[in-house]
C-alpha cells in the first residue's frame, strides 16, 4: 500500500471511526472518563435513562470544574449513539419485548479507554514474560500444524522430560523462592491480556451482527435456495454458530467452560500467596479477584445476543409468506373470531357433542412433555423421502400392526372385560388375561390396570397375572386386585 492510500485510509478513519472521533473530540478527557466510570468497569450495560440519570451529577460536577459538556446528558448520549460510541442492546430478562432496551459501549469506544487507561496509569511491562508467551504460542502453533508424528512424538517427549524434571526438582525440595517482583509482572500481564478479552467479543458480536443481515438475505431468496434455508432452520440449524464468528465464540466458550473451575481455584491460591500480592495494588488484586467472572460475563453476554439473533431468524422464517403458514394462520383467527363471537353466548363447559379420543398417556404426564432447551443446538436429523415401490400396493395389515404398536388398543381390552362381565358377573385383571391373551404384551396389562383403575374396585389384596413376553417368554407379576362389576363404558 503507498503512502498516499495509507493517509486516505487514515483521513477516512479519522472522520468515521467511533474511537478516532471520541479521541479527537473537544471533550474526549470527559468522555473517556465518564464512559470508563460507568460502562467499562463491572457494569457493562445499562438502560438508556438509567445512564443518563447517571451521568447528570458528574457532568454538572465537570462543568463547575471547568470542562465543556452539554448542560443535559441527553443529548451527549444521542451523540455517542451517533458517533458509534454506544450501541443498543435488546433488554435482558425472560420478556425481551417488554425489557427496555440496553446501552453498552462499542468495541472502538473500549479500545479507545483501554488507549487513555495506557497513559494515564502506565506499568512496567514484563517484556521476559510477554515474549515467553509468544514463543511458547509459537511453539504450541507449530506442534498443532506440523503433519509429521514424530516431530509431534518429539515435542511431548521433550515436555515430558521438562514436567519429569520439575516434579524431582519439587521432591527433591530444590525449588527457588519466588521473587515477588517477577510475580507481579506476570500478574500484570494476566490482566493485560484478559483486558483485551471484552473488547474482543464485542468484536465477536459486532460481526454476528453483520453475519446475520447477510442470513436474512436468505429468507428473502426465491426457489429452492430460500426453501433448504427453511427446512434447515426449523430443523434446528443454527447458522449463525456456523459463520466465522460464531465458531469463534463457540470455541471460546467451550474452552472457558473447561477451564473456568481451574482458573478459579488458580486465582485463590495466587491470591492466597503473600509473595504474589505483596507488590500488586488493591486495585490490581481486587482485577485478579473479577478475573473470571468478567470473563464469563462478557462470554454470556456475547453467547445471549447469539442466541437473540438466532431467535429472530427463526421467528422470521416461521412468520414467512409460504402458504401452508398463511393458511393456517388464517384458520386460527377464524376459530378465534368465532370463540371471541361466541364467548358472551356459551357458558364455559357447554356440551358441545365433540369427542376426541385421546392416546394412553395424559397429555398432562410429564413422561409426555419434552421441555425445550434452547442451549440444545443440535440440529433434527434431516428427513429424507423415500422413493415410492414400484406401484406396490399398501399392505393394510403391515399397516395396522404399526398402528398396534404405537398405542394401546383400548377399544380391544375394553371389549374383553365386558365379555368376561357378562359372562360371570365380574372379573379380576387376571381373569380377564386368562380368557383373552394380552396381544400387544407388557401394553395390555397396562392398559388392563388403568381401565381397573378408572373403572373397576380396589380390593384389599393381590394377584398373580401372567402374560406371554416378546418372544414367546411367560412372564408374571403381582398387582393389586381390582374387580370389574358391571362392563366399562
Amino acid at each position: 500500500m503507498s503512502t498516499v492510500q495509507i493517509a486516505r485510509t487514515a483521513r477516512r478513519l479519522a472522520g468515521e471511526h467511533p474511537a478516532w472521533m471520541l479521541l479527537r473530540s473537544g471533550h474526549a478527557a470527559a468522555a473517556v472518563t465518564l464512559l470508563g466510570r460507568h460502562l467499562a468497569r463491572g457494569t457493562r450495560r445499562l438502560p438508556e435513562a438509567e445512564l443518563v440519570g447517571r451521568l447528570e451529577d458528574d457532568i454538572t460536577e465537570l462543568r463547575r470544574q471547568g470542562f465543556t459538556l452539554p448542560h443535559s446528558a441527553g443529548p451527549q448520549v444521542s451523540e455517542w449513539l451517533r458517533d458509534g460510541v454506544l450501541v443498543r442492546r435488546p433488554g435482558a430478562g425472560s420478556d425481551r419485548s417488554t425489557a427496555p432496551e440496553q446501552l453498552e459501549l462499542s468495541d472502538a469506544a473500549l479500545a479507545a479507554i483501554a488507549f487513555v487507561s495506557g497513559l494515564t496509569r502506565p506499568h512496567h511491562v514484563a517484556t521476559a514474560t510477554r515474549l515467553s508467551i509468544v514463543l511458547g504460542a509459537l511453539g504450541d502453533l507449530a506442534d498443532a500444524a506440523d503433519p509429521d508424528p514424530s516431530a509431534r512424538l518429539a515435542a511431548l517427549r521433550a515436555e515430558r522430560a521438562r514436567i519429569d524434571a520439575e516434579i524431582d526438582r519439587v521432591r527433591r525440595g530444590t525449588v527457588p523462592e519466588p521473587d515477588p517482583a517477577d510475580l507481579a509482572e506476570r500478574a500484570r500481564e494476566v490482566l493485560a491480556l484478559a483486558a483485551e478479552v471484552p473488547a474482543d467479543l464485542l468484536r465477536v458480536r459486532a460481526a454476528l451482527t453483520v453475519a446475520d443481515v447477510e442470513l436474512r438475505r436468505s429468507l428473502t431468496a426465491s426457489g429452492p435456495v430460500r426453501d433448504a434455508f427453511v427446512d434447515d432452520l426449523f430443523r434446528g440449524v443454527d447458522h449463525h454458530a456456523e459463520t466465522p464468528a460464531g465458531r469463534n465464540l463457540t470455541t471460546f466458550r467451550a474452552v472457558l467452560d473447561a477451564g473456568e473451575h481451574d482458573a478459579t481455584a488458580h486465582v485463590t491460591r495466587l491470591l492466597r500467596s503473600p509473595e504474589a500480592t505483596t507488590e500488586l495494588t488493591s486495585s490490581e488484586v481486587a482485577s485478579l479477584r473479577r478475573l473470571v467472572t468478567e470473563l464469563r460475563s462478557a462470554t454470556d453476554d456475547a453467547t445471549d445476543t447469539m442466541t437473540a439473533l438466532r431467535r429472530a431468524l427463526q421467528r422470521a422464517a416461521r412468520s414467512g409468506d409460504l402458504p401452508q403458514e398463511q393458511a393456517l394462520a388464517s384458520r386460527l383467527r377464524e376459530a378465534e373470531t368465532i370463540a371471541l363471537e361466541l364467548a358472551d353466548e356459551v357458558a364455559p363447559g357447554t356440551w358441545t357433542g365433540l369427542t376426541l379420543k385421546l392416546g394412553a398417556v395424559a397429555l398432562a404426564s410429564p413422561a409426555g412433555i419434552r421441555p425445550h432447551d434452547p442451549a440444545d443446538d443440535r440440529p433434527a436429523p434431516l428427513v429424507r423421502p423415500r422413493p415410492p415401490a414400484d406401484d406396490a400396493p399398501t399392505d393394510l395389515a403391515a399397516l395396522r400392526a404399526l398402528a398396534r404398536s404405537a398405542e394401546i388398543d383400548e377399544d380391544e381390552l375394553r371389549g374383553n372385560v365386558n365379555d368376561v362381565v357378562a359372562r360371570r358377573g365380574a372379573a379380576t385383571v387376571g381373569e380377564v388375561l386368562r380368557a383373552h391373551p394380552a396381544t400387544q404384551g407388557l401394553a395390555s396389562v397396562v392398559g388392563l390396570l388403568s381401565l381397573a383403575e378408572r373403572h373397576g374396585r380396589r380390593e384389599g389384596d393381590t394377584e398373580d397375572i401372567a402374560w406371554p413376553g416378546a418372544r414367546g417368554s411367560l412372564r408374571r407379576a403381582r398387582v393389586p386386585r381390582h374387580r370389574f362389576e358391571e362392563p366399562v363404558p
